[in-house]
């Protein structure tokens, strides 16, 4: 430096003066974290609605228990849900299948089957998260039957939907409603109040059916289509041909077809032998 010019001093740092850079990129960041959790909880909120939609599309909700007169639901936080299975060759509105589908189901055509409720099944779900069970009711106990859909007091505890239902049926027509979709489902909600409250007082003990889900013929085989292959082991080679069931004795793998016949075959072409000692 030449002579006679003054030094240039840096002014001295002042000791423990706030640092702002490393604040500002604490903040940033905060920032950054905070907005990505917001995305995060939108996308997951829009997935979950995307996927209750896609879940829900086709399935369709009835009235049936909430607007009977003494469904308060069951007490202590249980659930119970009543599975019925219909033995009805038409789908949900009361229209007839394509002809492939019941070639498919071996199960004749439109003008078999009914509204009757073969299949009855408890599912008990307890409050206090214990273990749950489900039981089936015989379809032919004989019970009395709520309301006397039609007329009977006493008959199968089956009966209760089909006689409900072509009660309403009847009642519609004399009141001027023309045949629809939206009357089949009156009608339906009609037996389903009927079946429900038929079995609640056939089981007794204060029992309250929450919720309910009901299967067609039809429907048990589109879900059989969902998982089939289905694996299956039969004791002893077994044919039906009122089911279509014609099984070889073994382990064996199965379609959606063969899931109906294997749950509807209750006759014997002779291939099956009983033994009671």
């Amino acid at each position: 430096m030449p002579p006679g010019v003054p030094r240039r001093l840096d002014p001295p740092a002042s000791v423990g003066a706030p640092t702002t850079r490393p604040r500002s990129r604490r903040r940033v960041l905060a920032r950054w974290v905070l907005v990505s959790a917001v995305l995060l909880v939108v996308a997951i909120v829009a997935f979950v609605a995307f996927q209750y939609v896609r879940l829900s599309n086709g399935l369709r909700t009835s009235s049936a228990i909430s607007a009977a007169p003494g469904h308060d639901g069951s007490p202590h936080g249980d659930l119970n849900l009543l599975v019925m299975g219909l033995d009805s060759r038409l789908d949900e509105d009361g229209h007839a299948l394509p002809a492939a589908t019941y070639q498919a189901l071996h199960a004749d055509d439109q003008s078999s089957g009914g509204e009757n409720a073969d299949v009855l099944i408890v599912l008990h779900v307890p409050g206090d998260g214990s273990k749950s069970t489900a039981f089936s009711i015989p379809r032919d106990d004989y019970v009395h039957l709520a309301g006397c859909p039609d007329g009977e007091c006493m008959g199968k505890i089956k009966q209760a939907y089909g006689l409900a239902f072509d009660q309403a049926e009847r009642q519609l027509a004399n009141q001027g409603v023309r045949y629809s979709s939206a009357r089949v489902q009156r009608q339906r909600d009609a037996g389903r109040r009927a079946e429900i409250t038929t079995v609640e007082q056939f089981l007794g003990g204060g029992l309250h059916i929450d919720h309910f889900v009901e299967v067609t013929l039809v429907a048990f085989y589109e879900l059989a289509k969902v998982v089939q292959p289905i694996t299956v082991c039969v004791n002893e080679a077994t044919s039906d041909s009122y089911s279509g069931a014609d099984f070889k004795p073994g382990r064996q793998q199965i379609n959606a077809g063969q899931a109906l016949a294997f749950v509807r075959q209750r006759r014997d072409d002779g291939h099956l032998s009983l033994n009671f000692t």
